[in-house]
C-alpha cells in the first residue's frame, strides 16, 4: 500500500462520499484501507482505488 501516505490530500471517488476532499490521517494495512479525515466531525475508510490525489 504505497499509493497515499498519512498526510495527502485526497478526493473521494468511490460509491461513498464522492467528490468530499479530505486528508489520510491513517492506514490500515491489514484491511488495505486508508482512513481519511473529510471535516473535524467526518471521517471514512477508503480502498485506493475510490480515492485520487486532490490537486487544486
Amino acid at each position: 500500500m504505497s499509493e497515499f501516505k498519512v498526510g495527502d490530500t485526497v478526493q473521494a471517488t468511490g460509491s461513498v462520499m464522492t467528490g468530499n476532499v479530505g486528508t489520510v490521517v491513517w492506514i490500515d494495512e491489514e484491511r488495505q484501507k486508508y482512513l481519511v479525515r473529510i471535516t473535524d466531525e467526518t471521517q471514512n475508510y477508503f480502498s485506493a482505488a475510490e480515492l485520487k490525489l486532490f490537486t487544486a
